[in-house]
């Protein structure tokens, strides 16, 4: 998450001959109070909507407009602006109705609107005639919902008739889904003022915002290289080997401009090319390919810990030509502390510093797609290249990160004991504090005296782990459980939207008839959260992309019909 051009607060000099640029640091406590007083002011508005917070109130905490919109962009990892549901605005049974209905959205619910307006007022509904028609719209969507409701109980009872029980229909008293005044009130509910802010994690401490925004801000300033040239010592055919295979997976040019001439040389300078012409490139595009470099960087030093001496980066930024050097601070914020890491000290064995192999990552995610579809990952799916996890001398950079619903979790492999060291040093550095799981060689987690996080540990390859992983899962993270009887078809539903995927076993058995029939019942009676897939089973719209690329690998096969 590197800062807005806009707010990226900086300084250059001219030195030698050459514009150096240097990223503003926080280097003492003179923000501080600043920053508690910030989150403070966030935790009184935690649930609160958007149109009251008061942005004027962090200038005067910081008097630098490009400071405090920084800081602000730091502190969105904890606090974040997000559209309330229906059960939020409105209570849980009108938005299981509304839902049951088909309207699960505002833009839905506007869209009736719009087709009344169009049809029985002839294109404007004027101020006096609204309430008219608001209760005309209410009384409409509860007839059709109760039709709708009708036909579905009786083709299940059909099959089964104890499948169904009265008491389990939902009905309003008066037919109605929601009142007018409850239909006004959601109707703009995805309106940016109408947004509320969440708490995603424990609340920070100030600190930690400080070490967010150093960083953030080096990182910015990385995302407009063309060149970023490092120097590193250690296993270098190993660092080769993984320079060429992270160059690989981010579409990057990469140079050996000092290589090693001997089996035994410990040292060699590694250029990292981004754009090709950073001058024909507009400002996003050449951002974007920056952070495909930064990714690159910090993957190489997960891979090879304390291995980087130094370097430099040649950035353009605004049509300037600017030179970045990776100092000693700099390197610190990377996460570098050669001069105190055991591993550096005498070892120069490759086999302490396993190269980073894209196939094996890859593995695993393909596995995991694969246990996922099986519904054998209790709901969690997997998405590569998270954000780092970021302390004041400490970058941790998971592989994954697990997402259930709103529950994101990092997950970090490692290959080897000098990489399974180094994760357990920074996450001890971390304080706990970041919510990660990880996955280590059998032999290396021998020999760790204590880990800060769950481990789940593999002989040869880390799929052999998703299973151990999972139960770690669910005793940490338990689903949650429904609090009444459902029908079948909010059972699906709910099943749906906490794991993604329902396969077609457990559709057909949900909904008592046969593998040939479950697929046509759902896509004659299911709502817009129900995506069909035909001889797989039922997912939701987010998991169509993930399983349609499952499919087209051959990792998983539909039933033929």
């Amino acid at each position: 998450m590197s800062f807005k051009t806009n707010d990226f607060k900086k300084t250059t000099r001219t030195t030698d001959g050459e514009r150096v640029l240097y990223p503003y640091q926080i280097k003492d406590d003179r923000f501080t109070a600043s920053i508690g007083y910030a989150i403070a002011y966030y935790e009184r508005m935690v649930g609160r909507r958007r149109a009251e917070f008061e942005a004027e109130t962090l200038l005067e905490f910081f008097g630098d407009p490009r400071l405090a919109r920084g800081l602000v962009a730091c502190l969105a990892r904890t606090y974040a602006w997000r559209e309330q549901t229906f059960a939020e605005a409105l209570g849980e049974q009108p938005a299981q109705l509304l839902w049951r209905a088909g309207l699960s959205s505002p833009a839905a619910l506007r869209a009736k609107l719009y087709g009344l307006a169009n049809g029985r007022y002839r294109g404007v509904i004027l101020p006096h005639e609204r309430a008219e028609a608001l209760a005309f719209l209410c009384a409409t969507i509860g007839t059709n919902h109760e039709a709708r409701i009708n036909n579905q109980e009786s083709e299940l009872v059909a099959r089964d008739p104890l499948s169904v029980a009265d008491n389990n229909k939902p009905r309003t008293t008066d037919g109605w889904l929601l009142t007018p005044a409850q239909f006004e009130r959601v109707l703009a509910l995805d309106a940016e003022e109408q947004h509320i802010l969440v708490k995603l994690g424990p609340t920070p401490e100030p600190h930690e915002i400080i070490a967010l925004y150093n960083y953030h801000s080096l990182e910015t300033a990385l995302c407009h290289a063309e060149v970023l040239r490092l120097r590193m010592h250690g296993p270098v055919w190993n660092i080769i080997r993984s320079a060429h295979n992270l160059a690989r997976r981010y579409r990057l040019r990469y140079e050996i401009s000092s290589a090693p001439r001997t089996l035994f040389d410990e040292r060699l300078e590694l250029a990292l090319h981004g754009g090709r012409d950073p001058k024909s490139l507009s400002q996003y595009a050449q951002t974007r390919t920056g952070r495909r470099v930064v990714r690159a960087l910090l993957r190489l030093l997960a891979a090879h810990p304390d291995s980087l001496d130094g370097g430099e980066a040649l950035v353009y930024f605004k049509g300037q030509k600017l030179t970045l050097k990776l100092d000693r601070r700099s390197l610190q914020m990377l996460g570098v502390a050669a001069q105190q890491s055991a591993l550096s000290a005498g070892a120069t064995d490759a086999a302490i510093s396993d190269a980073w192999d894209e196939d094996i990552a890859a593995t695993f995610q393909k596995a995991w797609g694969r246990a996922f579809v099986r519904g054998r990952t209790a709901g969690w799916r997997l998405r590569r290249d998270p954000e780092p996890l970021i302390g004041e001398s400490a970058i941790v950079v998971p592989d994954f990160v697990l997402v259930r619903g709103r529950e994101r979790l990092a997950l970090c492999l490692t290959t080897g004991i000098a990489t399974t060291t180094a994760l357990t040093r920074d996450l001890t550095r971390l304080g706990g504090r970041a919510q990660v799981l990880a996955i280590v060689p059998a032999h290396a987690a021998e020999g760790l005296r204590a880990c800060p996080v769950p481990l789940a540990a593999y002989g040869e390859q880390p799929a052999e782990a998703i299973a151990a992983l999972v139960t770690t899962l669910e005793r940490r993270h338990p689903r949650r459980r429904p609090e009444q009887v459902l029908t079948p078809w909010q059972r699906l539903e709910q099943l749906v939207a906490d794991e993604g995927f329902v396969e077609e076993r457990t559709v057909a058995a949900l909904m008592t008839c046969s593998l040939e029939e479950a697929a046509r019942v759902v896509q004659r009676w299911g709502g817009p959260t129900l995506h069909v897939l035909p001889g797989l089973g039922v997912c939701a719209p987010e998991s169509l992309d993930e399983i349609r690329q499952l499919i087209e690998d051959g990792e998983i096969r539909q039933r033929a019909a």
